[in-house]
């Protein structure tokens, strides 16, 4: 006895390399009647749904087929990915802007668009002094993205002032959690104070 077999796509497809499609022909006798094939499946550390594929039995010789659709469900292991931002320092200027942008990134892909919320907000850098914009909105990846950015506008001036900090806070996130959630922005400073040493 023989049946011939064949491997099919459904949330699982062989061409996003969930696993590798394959064929093939069983052979079956009165005194081996039982036999296995095996379909490779394709580890990745992507944060996805549970996905499957079937194997379809067809052409029986000497046999005939009882149940011909086999499904295979392929588990997700994965950690839903964690969003972290970084810290930015840069240097204000006399005059204009400058734009200080913040890394923000995944742990790992997922298959799912990922949201999460930015809010600046004042530290010894104050809206109220002018020193930088304030930034607000909701960054986005798309699918299998790892990183995005936020920018935020700081304004130059001659004011004689140290460096000064402001954040970028990160919350409401989803398809993801939060591992590092606030970003620290430095403003460095051009202008020094000039100390005059008295001769008398």
């Amino acid at each position: 006895m023989s049946v011939s077999w064949q491997t099919l796509d459904s949330t699982a497809t062989a061409a996003s390399g969930d696993y590798v499609a394959a064929s093939g022909t069983i052979n079956l006798s009165p005194k081996t009647p039982s036999a296995t094939l095996t379909v490779l499946v394709n580890g990745d550390a992507q944060n996805e749904a549970d996905e499957r594929f079937q194997v379809r039995l067809s052409s029986p010789t000497n046999a005939t087929i009882a149940d011909n659709l086999g499904i295979a469900t392929i588990l997700n292991d994965d950690a839903v990915p964690s969003i972290s931002i970084g810290d930015v320092q840069v240097t204000e200027g006399n005059s204009g802007t400058i734009a200080a942008v913040f890394a923000v990134t995944l742990s790992n892909p997922t298959d799912q668009t990922v949201t999460v919320h930015y809010q600046t907000a004042d530290n010894t850098a104050t809206i109220a002094n002018a020193d930088y914009v304030t930034a607000a909105g909701n960054l986005s990846f798309p699918p299998l993205a790892l990183s995005a950015t936020v920018t935020v506008t700081v304004n130059g001036d001659t004011k004689r002032e140290g460096n000064e900090t402001f954040l970028v806070n990160l919350s409401a996130p989803t398809h993801a959690t939060l591992a590092d959630g606030q970003g620290v922005g430095t403003i460095t400073t051009t202008t020094r104070c000039r100390v005059r040493r008295s001769t008398t």
